[in-house]
């Protein structure tokens, strides 16, 4: 699915927020991580090991090196964050089974949430950039968390408009859409040659959990992908229309 394609659907019963188009470095940016993570596998090589849990992660001021990493835009991957690295020595051998169990679900199970650590989120990639989801114990924050990543993708495909902030109007159409599955085409945004305004194509999808699925439905025009409006920058003023 193409990184110029913005997919997010919220399941809000499981605190879920499930992505497509978003790097891990974009979502850990996004959220200000401050916390240890707890990292699935030994593919990544930055990563340390508990040596009572055997467990991988990396401590907070590592995270940004990591999530640029290629071994993360290579591999699946599950992050969950933990109060600090030395909480994993006190663990018992019950609280280590859940976390194994967690961290090897892929896509996790209804509220991942552990007093033994806790966590405040989860986050699950099976492909960087392709697919993900992420658990947020504060559902509360995925409103900004979602401004952020919207935000993060006009720099990425819109850098003429990026610096002109997208208003808190346009955040709640964007907000009512998510438990349809929102789709920004920021691939098919058009300049007009007359009037110099920006037009992004706005789209709901409903549920998916195969983003090439989705990508290919998308590509067919499949009738159950229906163009709900455009974001439209006028002025150096965004404005969300209805179509």
């Amino acid at each position: 699915m193409s990184s110029a394609l913005l997919y997010l659907y919220e399941d809000e019963e499981n605190q879920r927020l499930t992505m497509s188009g978003v790097h891990f470095s974009d979502f850990a940016a996004a959220v200000d991580l401050k916390r240890p993570l707890l990292i699935s596998g030994s593919d990544f090589k930055q990563t340390k090991q508990s040596f009572r849990t055997m467990l991988h992660y990396i401590e907070a001021h590592e995270i940004e090196q990591f999530s640029q990493s290629t071994d993360v835009q290579r591999h699946p991957l599950t992050a969950i964050d933990i109060r600090s690295s030395h909480s994993l020595d006190v663990l018992t051998d019950v609280e280590i089974a859940e976390l194994l169990f967690l961290m090897h679900m892929k896509r996790g199970t209804p509220l991942p949430f552990l007093d033994s650590i806790e966590n405040e989120l989860v986050y699950f990639s099976e492909h960087d950039g392709l697919h993900a989801s992420v658990y947020l114990k504060d559902w509360s924050r995925v409103e900004q968390l979602i401004s952020d990543l919207v935000q993060r993708k006009f720099r990425q495909h819109a850098r003429s408009v990026a610096s002109i902030a997208l208003t808190a109007e346009i955040m709640i159409h964007i907000r009512h859409l998510l438990k349809e599955g929102v789709l920004i085409d920021f691939e098919s945004a058009k300049r007009s040659v007359f009037s110099r305004n920006i037009t992004i194509p706005v789209y709901v999808a409903g549920r998916y959990e195969d983003m090439n699925v989705l990508h290919e439905d998308f590509e067919a025009e499949k009738e159950s992908i229906l163009r709900r409006g455009s974001l439209v920058c006028r002025k150096k003023k965004w404005s969300f229309e209805l179509d």
